[in-house]
């Protein structure tokens, strides 16, 4: 303050006059800070277009750069592709000079026309390799050969079957030679009411005759053989003779023709040329009373039994003659002869089979080279490796060209709009400086003067409001100063009073002192006792009254503790038992025995166990059980959401099955107690889940205890042969029709005086296993022989197998459905075939190319000659109806046309429906239409009928065709006036 005031002392002896200094500076401050404002104004409105200009310059820069490099790629990109281009030409080339070799190392393989139609097929299918929907080398090759290889395949099942019919008919000529060799085949042929074997005579006593007798000596060989055959076409020769005679004709089993002794006749009888043989087990004198009953040369009907040398006969009612070489059976003479005839005969049987035979096996395995080598040619085909890889590189390059030609586009496009952009703020940087008189080259030194301004200006300000603000404190301290002298000043006085008052006040304690003395002292001393004692007891008591008050606190609070711990109890102890209580559903055996509890628990089965006030033991024995099989398992949100995801799908999984089993099995499954309990229903009642897997466990082992392996083997061959015995019947019925397709498409010609043809072929996606036993199907079940068998049940299983694991969802009766599914082994190829008869195949790139009349007829012949095929299979008054949604949509009114003379050419009864159709063809005899006409005022649908009779379109408008056509009328009377045809919102 004395300093301040020194200044202003100073300031007023040197006259100088601060305000108006101030206000003058003021001014001059004011008026220099505005210029400096607009000045910088002025630098701001220069600098920002010319930022936005070197900016433009920048980008315009990096911009020519962007395009020399994307003008470089895209020249080196044109060259890759170039290259990859050649690359392609190239590998085609060699893939054709591949084929060409191909060609003349396999050219024997089909005829010479049909091998250069192959070639050329493959060549096409080289030269369109890797073009949407070309055929490729492998399925062109399979197409071409599929005929020639069936048809050796259908020869080689003809030869099979053919030699083991020789084989066997070999077999049982040799069985036969060596029967004749060893004397078992002596007999002569059986006759009616003998037995079929000669086991059946193994068990009767006796002989036939012609084991029984010999020609005498004497007889010539002409007339043994005339005897020999009226014995036999009489049916004597292999008669049977018992040894007691009459006898065995009631002991004899079964059926036979026998020999009893008769009358002997006078005269000549088989005694006179025939003779017992010895060793036999006959009686002589048998033998020669049946030869003595027989009469011989006699005249027929003479006796009961006639017998000429010339072979003829009379026997009762019945007489005949026979012829023959040489005797065969009487005679050991006569049936070694017989024997070495047949065994040369049946030598050359057996040579002659075994020589068919070798032919067969050359022509089979001739058969089997010329398969070979088809599939020679086939594993020899023309690599596709290098084409494919030349196109994907040549795929890339062209991806990369065309990447690059955008990238060059774009590069250029912007160093165009950088190059406009660089003109546009040049342009307005000019502008700028004409506006504000400012060159952005001296803009930078004008803003450095404005700032060194601005920032003199604010320091003389500064200086300026730190002297105002030491005036002020000059002021202020003058007031202080004299506030402070006139305080000063009453404190002078104050302290002279003071001090006055104090002098007499010690002089009057003095006086008191001296005047009360000894005693005094002691009464306030026993005062300031007594005092100190009643302060301490109030205080005791204080202290005391507060224990009081804490200790009655704390007894009412131990009471209520105690209360409300006693209910509480009672309220866990109800809680406990409600709890358990809970408890009951999981206490089920079938639950307790998934979880693996030991034995012998039960839940209480009586209410008095639960009215003792605490939980039974056997309670807490299933839930300490429980716990104890619980143990380690953590029960979290996810984890329940995963269980009952799992359990929801098993359970759908056992419905599935178990309807899939086709056994009537119902499951059903509840949780009234927050348990889920699955229980099966049967013919037996509902079980529980496990109690039904148990039996039905128990009835499979019996099952397979019931099947063996031999037996399983047997059923799975019977089965596997019924099914090849059916896909095979529906596979030939299917390329029935659609040889008749063929055959009808092939009859019909487009417009363009094109056809289209159609063929099923083997699909291109089977492999070879798969293709293996595709052909093995194709055969008769039976001829299958027993490695086929075991060939098609280890694919089948396999596929089944595979397919099992791939789809664990699915029912096994779909999963068959879906491996056996023979329609998918094999696929439709079309072909179309030009008016010269050329033939090539129908692509989607080739069906492109078609004008669109050719495409819809070739899109819709299929489908009606298909439709032709099978309803050719009805009776010829059936409808011939097939129906058409939005038909022939997108297809022009030519096309149309055409459309309509195919499905007339078919004979086809059409039912279509469409925006803007009319069968106003020339090609379509009649045709109704009904034209319906929609009302949103009335709500309402109308429909008009106009017929088409072939030339002109006539129109129902007063409701009189219906007559005409010979309709009656009844379908439009209504029942009810409130009926009203109308569409649904």
């Amino acid at each position: 303050a004395r300093t301040a005031a020194e200044l202003l002392d100073h300031a007023a002896r040197a006259g100088i006059d601060w305000q108006a200094a101030d206000a003058e500076a003021a001014g001059v401050v004011r008026r220099a800070s505005a210029r400096a404002a607009v000045r910088l104004e002025n630098v701001r409105a220069v600098r920002a277009p010319d930022a936005e200009h070197r900016k433009a310059e920048q980008s315009r820069d990096l911009a020519r750069i962007a395009l020399d490099r994307a003008t470089q790629a895209l020249t080196d990109a044109e060259q890759a592709e170039q290259a990859a281009d050649g690359a392609v030409a190239s590998a085609v080339e060699a893939a054709g000079q591949a084929l060409a070799a191909w060609s003349s190392r396999h050219s024997g393989l089909l005829p010479t026309h049909g091998w250069a139609d192959l070639t050329e097929a493959l060549g096409d299918a080289l030269a369109q390799f890797g073009e949407p929907d070309a055929a490729l080398p492998e399925s062109t090759y399979n197409a071409g050969t599929a005929p020639a290889e069936h048809q050796v395949r259908d020869e080689q099942a003809a030869l099979r079957a053919r030699h083991t019919a020789l084989v066997t008919e070999r077999k049982a000529v040799t069985a036969e030679r060596a029967a004749i060799a060893a004397e078992r085949d002596d007999a002569p042929p059986r006759r009616p009411g003998r037995p079929g074997r000669a086991a059946d005579r193994m068990d009767v006593a006796g002989a036939p005759l012609w084991r029984l007798v010999r020609f005498a000596p004497g007889v010539d060989d002409t007339r043994a053989a005339a005897i020999e055959a009226a014995l036999e076409a009489s049916g004597m020769l292999d008669a049977w003779v018992s040894p007691d005679g009459h006898a065995g004709l009631l002991a004899a089993p079964g059926y036979d023709g026998y020999l009893v002794p008769g009358t002997a006749v006078t005269g000549p009888n088989l005694t006179d040329v025939l003779e017992p043989e010895d060793d036999t087990p006959m009686p002589r004198g048998l033998v020669t009373a049946i030869l003595a009953s027989v009469a011989l040369d006699g005249s027929l009907f003479s006796s009961a039994a006639v017998t000429g040398s010339d072979g003829r006969y009379s026997q009762g009612i019945i007489a005949g003659r026979h012829h023959k070489e040489h005797a065969e059976y009487i005679g050991a003479t006569a049936r070694a002869h017989r024997r070495a005839a047949r065994i040369t005969e049946c030598d050359a049987r057996i040579a002659t089979l075994t020589a068919e035979i070798a032919g067969l096996d050359k022509r089979a395995q001739a058969l089997a080279d010329t398969l070979a080598a088809f599939g020679d040619a086939r594993t020899d085909l023309p690599a596709t490796g290098q084409i494919a890889g030349a196109q994907r590189e040549h795929n890339r390059a062209a991806g990369h060209l065309r990447s690059a030609r955008h990238a060059a586009e774009q590069a250029r496009v912007s160093f165009d709009e950088s190059v406009a952009a660089v003109t546009v703020t040049e342009r307005a940087l000019r502008r700028a400086a004409a506006d504000n008189v400012l060159t952005p080259e001296s803009a930078d030194r004008v803003e450095d003067a404005t700032r060194r301004f601005e920032a003199a200006a604010r320091d003389l300000e500064a200086r300026y409001r730190e002297r105002g603000r030491q005036a002020d404190a000059v002021a202020d301290a003058r007031d202080r100063v004299e506030h402070a002298a006139a305080e000063e000043q009453a404190a002078a006085g104050t302290h002279r009073s003071a001090y006055r008052r104090h002098a007499e006040e010690n002089a009057k304690l003095q006086a008191l002192r001296e005047s009360v003395g000894a005693e005094a002292q002691e009464v306030l001393a026993r005062i300031s006792a007594a005092e100190s004692g009643l302060a301490a007891a109030q205080d005791e008591e204080k202290a005391a009254r507060g224990a009081e008050m804490e200790a009655i606190r704390l007894a009412s609070a131990a009471s209520e503790r105690v209360a409300s711990g006693r209910a509480a109890l009672r309220v866990a102890l109800d809680e406990e038992l409600a709890t358990a209580r809970r408890l009951a559903p999981f206490a089920a055996r079938e639950l307790l025995d998934v979880l693996a509890c030991p034995p012998g628990l039960r839940w209480p089965a009586s209410e008095e166990e639960w009215t003792r006030g605490e939980t039974p033991p056997a309670a807490l024995a299933i839930h300490d059980a429980i716990l104890t099989a619980t143990r380690g398992m953590s029960a979290t949100e996810t984890s329940q959401k995963a269980s009952t995801t799992r359990l929801t799908r098993a359970l759908e999984e056992l419905q599935a099955q178990l309807a899939a089993a086709g056994q009537d099995y119902h499951p059903a499954w509840d949780s009234p107690d927050g348990v889920i309990v699955v229980r099966i229903a049967d013919e037996q009642g509902p079980l529980p889940a496990a109690a039904f897997a148990n039996r039905i466990s128990a009835a499979r082992r019996d099952q397979h205890l019931l099947l063996s392996d031999s037996e399983q083997r047997i059923l799975e061959d019977a089965l596997l042969t019924r099914l090849a015995q059916q896909i095979h019947d529906r596979t030939v019925d299917a390329r029935d029709l659609i040889r008749a397709m063929n055959r009808e498409m092939r009859e019909r010609r487009m417009s363009s005086g094109k056809k289209v043809g159609v063929s099923w072929q083997m699909s291109d996606a089977l492999d070879a296993e798969q293709r293996a036993v595709v052909s093995l199907l194709d055969t008769e079940s039976s001829r299958l022989a027993p490695d086929s068998l075991a060939r098609m049940r280890a694919h089948f299983a396999d596929r089944i197998k595979t397919e099992r694991a791939r789809h664990r969802d699915q029912p096994y009766r779909e999963l068959l459905a879906s491996v056996l599914d023979y329609r998918r082994w094999r696929q439709f190829s079309f072909r179309l075939v030009g008016p010269e008869g050329e033939e090539e195949t129908l692509t989607r790139a080739r069906h492109s190319r078609l004008s669109g009349g050719e495409q819809s007829v070739s899109l819709h012949l299929p489908l009606f000659a298909a439709a032709h095929a099978t309803l050719n299979t009805a009776r010829p008054d059936a409808p011939r109806l097939l129906a058409l949604d939005e038909a022939f949509a997108g297809v022009d009114d030519t096309g149309r046309a055409e459309l309509m003379s195919l499905a007339a050419q078919f004979d086809l009864d059409l039912f279509m429906t469409g925006y803007d159709l009319w069968a106003t063809s020339a090609a379509v005899r009649a045709a109704a239409h009904y034209d319906l006409a929609h009302s949103p005022v009335q709500h309402t649908v109308s429909a008009l009928l106009l017929v088409w009779d072939g030339s002109e379109l006539i129109a129902d408008e007063t409701g009189t065709l219906t007559a005409l056509l010979g309709s009656p009328g009844t379908r439009r009377a209504a029942t009810s006036p409130h009926l009203l045809l109308a569409p649904q919102a």
